[in-house]
């Protein structure tokens, strides 16, 4: 007899999403910025995948091997591609991530 493994809603819920770092060659310029990562990550939603990327690019044993970055850091831009291909980007600022407009990644 077959056993069924119950999934949780929130294992249901949970996407890939596209996202792509942006860093400045410094931390905290606001002019500059350029894609130093790319790629998928799975999550719920938006707050999920953004506190994942952190997480990822702040952990020494979570960093990608092809990354060339630095680690994330205030003023630093996270651009995520939805399930209907919008990109919403998102800039870690003092009190935790906003959302910003596409003009700060130009």
């Amino acid at each position: 007899m077959l056993k069924s493994k119950r999934l949780s809603w929130s294992a249901l819920r949970k996407k890939d999403y596209e996202i792509a770092l942006f860093q400045t060659a410094h931390p905290r310029e606001r002019k500059g910025y350029q894609m130093v990562y790319r790629g998928i990550i799975n999550g719920e939603n938006h707050s999920d995948v953004v506190s994942k990327v952190f997480k990822m690019f702040n952990i020494k044993d979570l960093i990608p091997k092809n990354y060339q970055g630095r680690t994330v850091m205030s003023g630093d831009i996270i651009m995520i591609v939805d399930h209907y291909e919008r990109k919403r980007y998102y800039q870690l600022q003092s009190g935790g991530w906003a959302e910003v407009n596409r003009l700060h990644v130009c």
